[in-house]
């Protein structure tokens, strides 16, 4: 009998991770989360909820049309698809471009910056660079520090993902500015900052004095590695 109840559960357990049923609108939301990211991910950059976000998903929920209006722009879906499945999964993704300048200079975090949507084609960003839509901000680029590869008034593309290998171009806060800069280890685990412009000073953050995502009283926060600039002809 034991034996036969513990396969029972086996057979329910499959159940819970079931594909969306794309027929539903709480099914096309499901979907186009799981495609996005997660709900976590969904929550940070729009503010609403996990707990409603959970709950829209739901069938059944009351749908408040300005926070399905909201989550769809996030998404990269159409809102008459998530309310009636006439349409398809939007082929465009919108990456929020921060009025914040990144430079040699004091500028502004983006906490403190007003964000606007910028489309980009979903398949340029999965297929041709390799990236995950959710997590991506744009910033622009200001002053001279990280010439020639990045030039002042570059659009730079910023993928916030963690991740535990830091090595490459970065958007970082110091100094209560942010910045681009360059970021490699040392053999000792410390943050070696650098400029491409060797006219500029590198310097030396130790691991304790170094935190990653949003700024939160450290030396010296990481944001986000640099993926792709749009440069101006």
């Amino acid at each position: 009998m034991a034996e036969e109840k513990k396969n029972s559960r086996r057979r329910r357990g499959p159940s819970l991770k079931e594909a969306p049923d794309p027929s539903t609108r709480e099914g096309r939301l499901t979907q186009a989360i799981q495609r996005y990211g997660s709900a976590r991910q969904l929550h940070l950059a729009t503010g609403i909820s996990e707990s409603m976000i959970g709950k829209y998903q739901k069938p059944g929920a009351d749908w408040k049309p300005s926070k399905i209006e909201e989550i769809s722009r996030e998404l990269g879906v159409s809102v008459e698809w998530l309310w009636t499945g006439e349409t398809k999964l939007s082929s465009s993704v919108a990456v929020v471009y921060y009025d914040a300048r990144a430079s040699a200079g004091f500028g502004r975090t983006c906490e403190e910056s007003v964000g606007h949507p910028i489309q980009f084609p979903r398949s340029f960003l999965t297929d041709e660079l390799g990236l995950q839509p959710s997590g991506l901000i744009m910033i622009t680029a200001d002053g001279d520090s990280m010439l020639p590869t990045i030039h002042s008034g570059d659009r730079l593309l910023v993928d916030t993902q963690p991740s535990t290998r830091i090595e490459g171009v970065y958007a970082v806060v110091m100094h209560g500015g942010l910045f681009v800069k360059r970021i490699s280890r040392t053999a000792n685990g410390d943050f070696l900052v650098q400029s491409d412009n060797p006219a500029y000073q590198s310097a030396t953050f130790p691991s304790d004095q170094v935190s990653l995502g949003s700024p939160d009283g450290h030396a010296m926060t990481i944001i986000g590695r640099v993926v792709w600039t749009m440069q101006r002809v």
